[in-house]
């Protein structure tokens, strides 16, 4: 494989594409509040999407199962998660079962919100890289719909726009406070196996591109090679390689998507060969050529 990284364009899934393909109209505000019985999901359910957005997701009723960069999470009724800038991330849910509430906000909103300044720590949960899934009491839920309510009808009205934009920064930076009792511990987390996967994580989705040998991500951790794929094996039933193939399979299908990109452009910047090499690898991990796989 080649060392060197192409200068390839990814096209990224932003928010306010998200906002039309939903059916709110674009939206330059920064923030987004999704419902998930209210708005279209078809433009980014069950397809894996990479955006620059936050995310903050409250389930409210039913099962939402995420892939967030390879790791699967069950979310039911009081789960909250927080999936950063940059991850490839995978929606599944049933509508009739299933409803959440999402805020979506760009890095540009939370720094104009003020929240990074007085409450520095209360984002550093929101700059780890790595999505984080916890359980909220019932009564602080409600409490953060009310708040997420508000938000809504203030965003639906069109008058005093500059009092109404300041109005929705404090009440985001309440949400945020509310949520943040929830992170305080997340530092470093009590089971220091899981530490290691988070960080193996994180790695991998900043060298997959030029780094796939499980050596390579074994010495970043100072763990030996065998140790790293057993551990991961036995938390979450795949091997340190098997994660590596299934990053590069996830990127190429987040390429795959946008159409306008040639598939030796994709796979240029994957670090392929050549074109030949990376169809035969696409087809032994997905089952279908890059070509089928964009007509299915």
């Amino acid at each position: 494989m080649k060392t060197a990284l192409s200068n390839l364009e990814i096209k990224e899934f932003e928010l306010s594409e998200i906002s039309k393909n939903i059916g709110m109209g674009i939206d330059n505000s920064g923030l987004v509040v999704y419902d998930s019985l209210k708005y279209d999901s078809e433009a980014f359910r069950n397809k894996p999407f990479r955006s620059e957005h936050f995310s903050i997701i409250f389930v409210l009723t039913g099962t939402l199962d995420l892939k967030v960069n390879l790791l699967k999470y069950g979310l039911n009724k009081n789960g909250v998660i927080i999936i950063p800038p940059s991850a490839i991330r995978q929606f599944s849910w049933e509508n009739e079962n299933t409803h959440f509430i999402s805020l979506l906000f760009t890095s540009s909103f939370l720094k104009v919100s003020g929240i990074l300044g007085k409450y520095f720590n209360v984002a550093n949960f929101l700059r780890e890289g790595i999505a984080s899934y916890r359980n909220m009491e019932e009564n602080d839920r409600e409490l953060v719909l009310k708040m997420i309510s508000i938000i809504t009808e203030i965003q639906d009205r069109n008058d005093r726009q500059e009092t109404h934009s300041e109005i929705i920064k404090n009440i985001f930076k309440s949400i945020l406070l509310e949520v943040k009792p929830y992170y305080d511990e997340m530092e470093t987390d009590q089971d220091y196996s899981n530490t290691l996967i988070y960080r193996f994580i994180h790695l991998l989705s900043e060298f997959y591109l030029s780094s796939r040998e499980v050596t390579f991500y074994s010495e970043k951790l100072s763990i030996n090679e065998k140790y790293l794929s057993q551990l991961l094996k036995r938390k979450t039933g795949k091997t340190a390689r098997q994660f590596i193939t299934e990053m590069v399979v996830l990127e190429a299908k987040v390429l795959l998507d946008n159409k306008a990109l040639p598939v030796k452009q994709i796979s240029d910047h994957l670090n392929f060969e050549n074109q030949f090499h990376f169809s035969r690898f696409f087809k032994q991990y997905s089952g279908l050529s890059p070509n089928n796989y964009r007509k299915q």
